[in-house]
């Protein structure tokens, strides 16, 4: 294609497609709300968006569990090998801790806004007798991965089974979530044509809430931890950084750049075999932006629909969220499946996860940005300050 004469390229990414789904679902919810449409023709359209949304919890069980029993073991492996230092270790600890937290206090402080329902009868996910179940189930993931990275030699075979499982279901949620904007027209278009316009504003509030904190978090925490290396390493870093985060927010995924990473901390003076083991590590256990994401969205969708939060189950909140921060997850969408599982073991409604998959791609970029400065700054400070001696 040429315009003025100047070859032009034009692919529809997952970005673009995403920006035109909302658009026309909001557009057309409009029309159908001037329209005067019945509501059977609501009902119909949000029948399809309630199979896709069930699709996609039905998919994240597997995904988040056989994740976590992955992430356990990737990590207990690491920390058998001595490859990484218990200061790093400590870092990241501290760091995810801390981001746990901020989300939880954001998310509590910024919902509010309670939408009612606009479809009774799809109040729940379903499956109610299997609700119990899960959080031993993601228990038992743990145990898991614990006894396969513990039990030696032998069980080469099903710690590879384990990671292929992973990588499969994990890629099925990527191809899953092609089908986002889809799914998104058919929820959105009649909840705006019943509720109006009042229904995006969770969402809206969702991702300024959580780009202003993952900003505010890199900024400050990471910031202040890089000037322990000099007045000007904050500047230095960012500088030489940029390109890695742009590619983890637009790919959605901080596991894409690793070969432009370990080019832009070559660039920093960081090579060798202790540079990428440190990078290696600061993406496993540097989930400060999947913690922080995952703080915030929970609240906001308990906040949404209305159910009250005590100190006790503020409590539950952040032992989980840390709990999913083990989960080794490296494919687009990690985010969100964390969620839906977490708010189906909440006992929360289905509506809950709809202003999730509004701006679902912005939300995915912060997190995924916020890991890779995490990773990025463990690095340069493990390689600046000696922790790799």
């Amino acid at each position: 294609m040429q315009i003025h004469g100047i070859p032009v390229n034009l692919k529809l990414n997952s970005t673009v497609l995403m920006i035109a789904s909302f658009i026309i679902s909001v557009l057309a919810g409009l029309i159908l709300n001037l329209a005067g449409a019945g509501r059977g023709v609501y009902t119909m359209l949000y029948s399809v968006g309630m199979a896709y949304l069930k699709l996609l919890f039905l998919l994240a069980l597997p995904i988040v569990f056989l994740n976590l029993v992955s992430g356990v073991m990737q990590r207990l492996q690491l920390r058998s090998d001595g490859s990484s230092p218990a200061r790093l270790w400590f870092f990241h600890s501290i760091a995810v801790t801390g981001a746990a937290v901020l989300g939880l206090a954001a998310g509590g402080i910024a919902g509010s806004a309670q939408i009612p329902a606009a479809f009774a009868g799809f109040s729940d996910f379903g499956l109610r007798w299997f609700r119990p179940l899960v959080p031993w189930a993601m228990l038992l993931s743990v145990l898991t991965g614990a006894a396969a990275a513990k039990i030696g030699p032998e069980g080469e075979e099903a710690r590879r089974l384990f990671r292929s499982l992973a990588d499969v279901f994990g890629y099925a949620g990527t191809l899953l979530l092609r089908l986002l904007p889809l799914g998104l027209f058919f929820l959105l278009c009649p909840m705006i044509g019943i509720r109006g316009l009042a229904v995006l504003w969770p969402g809206v509030k969702l991702v300024l809430v959580t780009a202003f904190c993952c900003a505010a978090y890199g900024t400050l925490v990471y910031g202040y931890q890089l000037r322990h290396c000099g007045k000007d390493c904050p500047a230095h870093f960012l500088r030489n950084f940029k390109p890695v985060l742009l590619q983890a927010f637009t790919a959605c995924s901080s596991g894409s750049g690793e070969g432009e990473a370990l080019h832009s901390l070559q660039r920093m003076g960081i090579a060798g075999e202790a540079g990428r083991t440190a990078w290696r590590c600061g993406k496993l256990l540097g989930k400060t932006g999947t913690v922080l994401y995952l703080g915030i969205a929970c609240m906001l969708a308990v906040r949404y629909v209305g159910m009250p939060v005590s100190v006790l189950p503020g409590v539950g909140f952040f032992i989980w969220v840390l709990l999913f921060s083990l989960a080794g997850m490296k494919h687009r969408g990690s985010g969100l499946y964390c969620v839906l599982v977490l708010l189906f073991m909440l006992g929360l409604p289905l509506r809950a996860a709809v202003p999730l998959l509004m701006f679902e791609w912005l939300l995915d970029g912060c997190r995924s940005a916020l890991n890779s400065v995490a990773a990025g700054t463990g690095t340069y400070l493990a390689d600046k300050l000696g922790w790799m001696k």
